[in-house]
């Protein structure tokens, strides 16, 4: 579409006018102080996006910011910065994403035709007000990453109907107005999850639109050749432009940060000023590789902030500033240009997985490894070992960690890792946990969810050697947000108690899923960070006191997705290992 830029690098700074006034001052790469849309501009921005919540004072947790007075006065500085400005209508007074889709207060008792008229009649007037004060926006979001849907329950996801009807309503003001449009979901490297929406949507009548804007984030929406699947898909399937609507990643890791270490090993890069650096030159060399120029571009959430002195969160390491406000290396990626597009250039080499082996096993070195390219395409490539047969017989031998080194032919610089650990783990006893293989179906178990429409059935596998006893596990599914519960109480005595688990599956905001173990007033819970690409294994522990029943289980609380779970054990820990 021609009102579409050709390649957005753009920046979400809603936050920063909240920033500003809590003393945030922003500095330039040498220590000059800019404004945002100054610091924005010198390095390449050409386009920021605002968030407009619709009575954000009736939520004192919003601090009344991002409000249109907010977005009238800031989308005007966007405008004579001469930058782009897209739009993201959240349809709430406080935060929208796939968990959360309240409607605004004022429209609580409305539904049907009543409630599309509102959406229409807000996102018009909203419109014309932007225009009369000269902060016009070129596009703008439909709601804000609608893939559960949108002003819940009216447009709650399965009920595409509805969901197709209140969003043709936004569509309809924006064409009146001649404004772009944006339809706009997570799950960005889960083609599937994206096609299916439009799918169903487009079939219950959901109206042209101008654009796709997914988010991705690489700790919860799949792999950077994930996305590239995905987008080059979605372009062939819809012919539209597709933008990134939000991604962002770490420049370090803290105790209270919002990214951890297990996070951190997902996305495949390190959580340091120049992994965050090597992200961004991913995601905007992913999104120009689409074919037909379809791939338009990148906007970071929320760079411009700072960490704050027990504050923790989002401020605390993804934004793009130091805790003085002086801008990292990342900003210096949007300084991209299509021709500047790197293609196969090797953008990371993929370590070999970790090898645990008995007392004179045997480890193997692989004489090849797999490479991401930065457009996204995986790579096999030769890797040479710098270790004598005889030093691997010995690692073979002696009990601990190894580590060899290895170089890539033809890639000076390049170095890579492979790990060993040799030697016997301590057996634990027998599981207490019954039927943990489920046999019996869920006959020894407590399963609950928040509907029928939660799917929760037994899947066998056959690992080698063949013909072994099937490894089961219980897969999750729903077509809406979910909670399940997947338990069991076990009689125990005074001791300390670990519980494991395996667990793979999809993630995105708001996806929360826990082993737990809880003895009366005691609990303990560990949180897991599923990834389809492989299974997580996970423990928690907990000290009884006393005699009596140690509830074991599984929580999962989800917008819609997949999930699945495996291997569970319940152990009561020898001395030496607690």
């Amino acid at each position: 579409m021609e009102r579409l830029l050709d390649f957005y690098k753009g920046m979400d700074l809603s936050f920063v006018p909240q920033c500003l006034d809590a003393g945030m001052v922003l500095r330039d790469r040498d220590g000059t102080p800019l404004d945002a849309l100054s610091l924005a501009r010198a390095h390449g921005v050409n386009a920021v996006r605002l968030r407009l919540w619709n009575n954000p004072e009736t939520v004192p947790e919003s601090g009344g910011y991002c409000s249109l007075a907010h977005t009238l006065a800031f989308g005007r500085e966007i405008r004579k910065a001469g930058l782009s400005f897209l739009l993201d209508f959240h349809y709430s007074d406080y935060w929208a994403d796939p968990a959360q889709q309240r409607k605004p207060k004022a429209w609580e008792s409305l539904h049907g035709a009543a409630l599309e008229e509102a959406m229409y009649a807000f996102t018009r007037d909203t419109l014309l007000t932007l225009r009369e004060g000269g902060a016009m926006p070129d596009m703008v979001q439909i709601g804000n990453e609608i893939r559960s849907g949108l002003l819940f329950p009216d447009g709650e996801a399965p009920d595409f109907a509805s969901i197709a009807r209140l969003v043709n309503a936004g569509i309809r003001a924006a064409r009146e107005l001649g404004v772009a449009v944006m339809i706009h979901l997570d799950q960005g490297g889960r083609y599937s999850l994206v096609h299916d929406w439009f799918s169903q949507a487009i079939a219950h009548g959901l109206a042209d639109f101008d654009a796709i804007g997914l988010s991705y984030y690489p700790f919860w929406h799949g792999t950077f050749s994930d996305l590239k699947q995905s987008m080059d898909r979605l372009a062939a399937d819809y012919g539209k432009p597709i933008l990134l609507a939000e991604t962002a990643y770490a420049w370090r890791l803290t105790p209270h940060g919002f990214l951890d270490r297990a996070q951190e090993r997902i996305a495949g890069f390190p959580a340091t000023p120049q992994g965050q650096r090597r992200v961004m030159d991913l995601v905007m060399n992913v999104c120009s590789s689409v074919p037909g120029r379809l791939g338009r571009g990148v906007f970071y959430w929320e760079p411009f902030c700072v960490p704050s002195a027990g504050v923790g969160g989002w401020a605390e390491n993804m934004g793009i500033l130091r805790e003085d406000g002086t801008a990292l290396e990342a900003i210096e990626a949007f300084a991209f240009t299509r021709d500047r597009f790197r293609g196969a250039e090797i953008a990371k080499i993929y370590a070999p997985p970790e090898q645990e082996i008995p007392v004179n096993g045997r480890i193997s070195l692989p004489e090849e490894l797999r490479a991401l390219a930065f457009d996204g395409t995986l790579h096999t490539i030769p890797v040479r070992w710098e270790v004598s047969p005889q030093e691997l017989e010995t690692a073979c031998a002696t009990p601990g960690t190894h580590r060899f080194a290895g170089t890539v032919p033809g890639m000076a610089g390049q170095e890579v890792e492979a790990v060993a650990h040799t030697g016997a783990r301590t057996a634990r006893g027998r599981n207490l946990l019954q039927d943990p293989n489920w046999d019996e179906g869920f006959a020894r178990w407590d399963l609950e969810t928040s509907g029928s429409f939660v799917q929760a059935e037994i899947h066998p596998s056959f690992p080698d050697p063949f013909p072994a006893p099937p490894v089961n596990d219980v897969a999750l599914r729903a077509d809406r947000n979910f909670r399940l519960t997947l338990s069991q109480r076990v009689p125990v005595q005074p001791g300390r108690y670990r519980l494991e688990a395996e667990y793979r599956g999809v993630d995105t905001t708001n996806v929360d899923v826990r082993l737990v173990l809880q003895s009366g007033t005691a609990t303990a819970e560990t949180v897991i960070h599923p990834t389809e690409q492989e299974w997580q294994k996970s423990a928690a522990e907990l000290e009884v006191n006393t005699a009596g029943e140690l509830w074991a289980g599984l929580r999962v609380v989800s917008p819609p997705g997949t999930g699945s779970v495996r291997r569970f054990a319940l152990h009561a820990l020898k001395e030496e290992e607690a």
